[in-house]
């Protein structure tokens, strides 16, 4: 029996490796941990959502593979389901990336606590990036995903004692995908800014107020784009 995941969600389950205890928060209908028991990856699993509806759809995928004994579905909000050392390790997935910060942020010392967080935000990722580095938070890995016709960022982090620094085009791109040596779904999805703002650009009056903000974009997005070329 097999549970298959999209792209996004599969890049996240990967990123879990080597963890075998995780939460999911937000997990909808818990396709994530249920795939992950199904391939012998974890040995148990929390799902957890704030409503109602989607914690019932979660129950429904979890008694269709039979892995109640594996896998518990929690009603709750953010970190508050869980106790102190009880997983290994989250998964965030689906959320904007200010949610996600404040998720972690409502418990620094819980989020501190894990081996590993995987973070999959859908918007703001900078934000993320710039709440994980104030906390001490490094992030470990990156993967950048193009799944039904959209672009998807996965961070893995975990807390640090050391400080965090990063600059200005790593909290926008990433500190390690705009370092890999080549990636095809990076390039593309910030050639695809880099275009519309051009286009933008040349529609607006030469006074218009957006055109230093897009001006300083176009800046960045130039610099991370020679990198890539």
């Amino acid at each position: 029996m097999n549970c298959e995941l999209s792209l996004r969600l599969q890049t996240c389950l990967d990123a879990l490796q080597p963890l075998q205890t995780i939460a999911d928060i937000g997990t909808d209908h818990a396709y994530l941990p249920c795939a992950g028991v199904l391939k012998g990856q974890f040995k148990k699993a929390i799902a957890a959502d704030v409503g109602i509806g989607p914690l019932e759809a979660a129950k429904t995928t979890i008694s269709k593979y039979q892995l109640e004994s594996m896998i518990e579905p929690r009603l709750g909000s953010g970190l508050t389901v869980l106790k102190p050392s009880e997983v290994e390790g989250v998964v965030i997935a689906g959320m904007g990336g200010k949610l996600i910060a404040s998720i972690l942020e409502a418990d620094v010392k819980l989020s501190q606590s894990f081996q590993r967080l995987v973070l999959q935000p859908n918007l703001d990722a900078n934000i993320l990036r710039t709440f994980l580095m104030k906390n001490q938070f490094e992030i470990i890995d990156e993967k950048i995903v193009y799944d039904e016709k959209k672009f998807y960022e996965v961070i893995v982090a975990r807390w640090t004692r050391e400080p965090i620094h990063y600059n200005e085009l790593d909290i926008e791109f990433g500190p390690i995908l705009r370092r890999l040596p080549s990636c095809d779904v990076f390039q593309e999805k910030w050639q695809k800014e880099f275009n519309k703002n051009e286009e933008i650009i040349k529609q607006l009056p030469i006074n218009h107020h957006r055109i230093k903000t897009l001006n300083n974009r176009q800046s960045l997005l130039k610099e991370v784009l020679k990198n890539e070329s």
